[in-house]
């Protein structure tokens, strides 16, 4: 197995680990923030130590830029497909009060926010379609649409995307750290 895969497997693991230590102790349930750059922060490190495996198993200097940023996303990818997988079944199944919450927390926003005519006036110039509706049809109708937003599949397919994404670049920003100022005086022929 390829350093950098052991390196995404062993960071998402660890990942997932601390989302359930999370979960079992109750805390950061509320809060996105801090888990999201633990997630973050493990993406990148992932990343790193693959990377850094990989080119000190292929020998420091060899190999070109495009190569270490395929090198990096071995350990990007997997890991982005890892942590969005758990994710879809952590919201489903584990934590599905999570969604819940916000949804209502969201909607009693919205309800207090219909009692003025202006507002629902300016949902109905944005949306057209809510013309033909009243205030409770209305209501309900943006409650479907939020509900939607807030399922384990959309989730699991943002954070896929996100992760990727973010994985992709930090591939790519790891690189040339890694070739312009950790690994310089190995590529000192290429500058």
């Amino acid at each position: 197995m390829r350093p950098a895969l052991k390196s995404a497997l062993f960071f998402g693991a660890t990942w997932i680990l601390v989302k359930l230590l999370f979960y079992y102790l109750n805390i950061f349930q509320d809060d996105i923030f801090l888990p999201g750059l633990i997630n973050n922060f493990f993406l990148l490190t992932a990343i790193a130590v693959g990377l850094y495996l990989e080119k000190r198993r292929e020998g420091f200097g060899e190999g070109s830029a495009l190569s270490d940023i395929k090198n990096a996303m071995v350990a990007g990818a997997p890991y982005a497909l890892i942590v969005s997988v758990f994710l879809f079944f952590y919201y489903r199944d584990i934590n599905p009060d999570f969604a819940q919450d916000r949804l209502n927390e969201r909607m009693d926003l919205l309800y207090i926010s219909m009692e003025r005519e202006s507002f629902v006036d300016s949902l109905k110039m944005q949306n057209q379609d809510l013309n033909v509706l009243n205030n409770d049809e209305i209501y309900q109708h943006i409650r479907e649409e939020t509900a939607g937003a807030y399922s384990p599949k959309t989730l699991l397919t943002l954070s896929l995307l996100g992760l990727t994404i973010l994985g992709f670049t930090y591939a790519i920003f790891l690189t040339v750290v890694f070739r312009k100022v950790l690994l310089r005086d190995y590529y000192k022929g290429e500058n």
